[in-house]
């Protein structure tokens, strides 16, 4: 089964069926909209409902938790070959429910805030049942570790979800909330997000750039990822301890710190084939944001690693910051720019004619972003504590997402596919 679409083009002009990506526009509108939103709330500050804080919430429900569910639904019917598309009703409801959630997040209200999470954790838990009913009727199928490793990113997620209920409603208090608030974090962003990104970057960071998988690098994360998993698992255990007596504390730290030593090992030896496999492409849109998310990802995990074995908790919201926007933010926007041309263009001029426009200016925004993702991270660890660096970093880096998001909407306005193209049935291996 390849994962490299389109190395082939066809003649000039011939009409292309509808993309397999079809099903998921929805879902892709709405992430999109909710950069456009997270960056709107940078720039506003505390001058809208929630404050800045409220783009982290639209950046990681609105944006990362539609595509994560999203396309884990959709790689996994295409990985164990089930034959039929996810129900319209599904992007329905996760919008809504991700919706409620924001909405109280924004308001304050807790019953609102409530009736959200909870229907965002039940259908999380429903797709984890489905995912494991199609890899279990599943037979032979190659990449079949990648479903397994979002059935276990799914798990991790509801596990964040009932800390941070738990966090929110103040039921925890003393040494617990920092302990919890750990587990909270790496349970949600290195288990629902990370987990999910390393398993899908390894089959479909290289499709992205139009190149092939590293042969091989399919063997070895299906070997490594189901112990990256594990010790996350672990990692998450011994991290809500943390917060207990002392001397404890500092042995589940430790302990901790080499559990992740384990997750950062793993997750660096499945990202660096990506990382060669992208290197050697050929310029494209997406290139300049998946080589650079890579980089910061495989930088991150260390970097965690050393954060939890120390102690060194005031580092948290600069590595926090990193993980978010160098890492997942530019892994939206890689994979947003990739499915654009596929989604709009319903002939191969269309669609080239499309991925040109994506490329400029492509690697210039991937440095600004990265730039004031950099400058988000020295100013919020104290570095240069006289220079206003987060705020500074926080602009430049949203403005590039949204240049990003922006550019995208107005390709989408413009594009009008002519309903005289004739449609063919022929579909794009994802």
């Amino acid at each position: 089964m390849s994962f490299a679409t389109e190395t082939m083009p066809h003649p000039a002009g011939r009409p292309l069926g509808p993309s397999p990506f079809a099903s998921a526009a929805p879902s892709i509108l709405v992430a999109l909209a909710s950069l456009v939103a997270a960056g709107v709330w940078v720039a506003a500050g505390a001058a809208l409902p929630g404050g800045r804080v409220m783009a982290v919430h639209l950046l990681t429900l609105g944006a990362v938790t539609t595509l994560i569910l999203t396309f884990s639904e959709h790689f996994g019917r295409t990985l164990t070959r089930a034959p039929s598309d996810r129900h319209i009703a599904w992007p329905i409801v996760t919008t809504a429910s991700i919706a409620l959630l924001l909405a109280g997040l924004a308001t304050g209200r807790l019953p609102l805030l409530a009736v959200g999470a909870t229907a965002t954790l039940a259908v999380v838990a429903a797709a984890a049942v489905r995912l494991r009913r199609l890899r279990r009727r599943a037979i032979g199928a190659r990449f079949l570790w990648v479903v397994r490793t979002y059935e276990a990113a799914h798990g991790l997620f509801l596990v964040a979800g009932v800390l941070g209920a738990a966090l929110g409603l103040g039921l925890v208090t003393g040494g617990w909330f920092t302990g919890l608030r750990l587990a909270h974090l790496h349970a949600n962003i290195l288990g629902w997000g990370g987990l999910t990104l390393l398993a899908t970057l390894v089959f479909f960071g290289p499709t992205m750039v139009r190149t092939r998988i590293e042969p091989g690098a399919d063997i070895d994360a299906a070997r490594l990822l189901p112990a990256a998993t594990i010790a996350l698992t672990i990692a998450v255990g011994l991290l809500a301890t943390v917060g207990l007596d002392s001397a404890w504390s500092i042995l589940a730290r430790v302990a901790a710190g080499g559990v992740l030593a384990v997750v950062a090992t793993t997750g660096t030896a499945v990202l660096l084939p990506v990382i060669r496999a992208v290197g050697r492409a050929k310029p494209t849109g997406p290139r300049p944001a998946v080589l650079a998310s890579c980089v910061w990802f495989v930088t991150l995990l260390w970097a965690d690693v050393a954060v939890v074995t120390t102690g060194a908790w005031r580092l948290l919201d600069p590595l926090g910051a990193a993980v978010l926007l160098g890492v997942l933010a530019q892994a939206v926007a890689a994979t947003l720019i990739y499915l654009a041309p596929m989604l709009l263009g319903r002939s191969t001029t269309a669609r080239e004619a499309i991925r040109r426009r994506l490329e400029e200016g492509a690697t210039r925004r991937t440095v600004a972003l990265n730039l004031g993702v950099l400058l988000v991270v020295v100013g919020a660890a104290g570095v240069l504590p006289a220079l206003p660096l987060v705020g500074v970093g926080l602009g430049v880096a949203a403005a590039a997402l949204l240049a990003a998001a922006l550019r995208l909407l107005t390709l989408l306005i413009r594009t009008r596919p002519s309903a005289a193209e004739p449609s063919h049935r022929r579909q794009e291996a994802p």
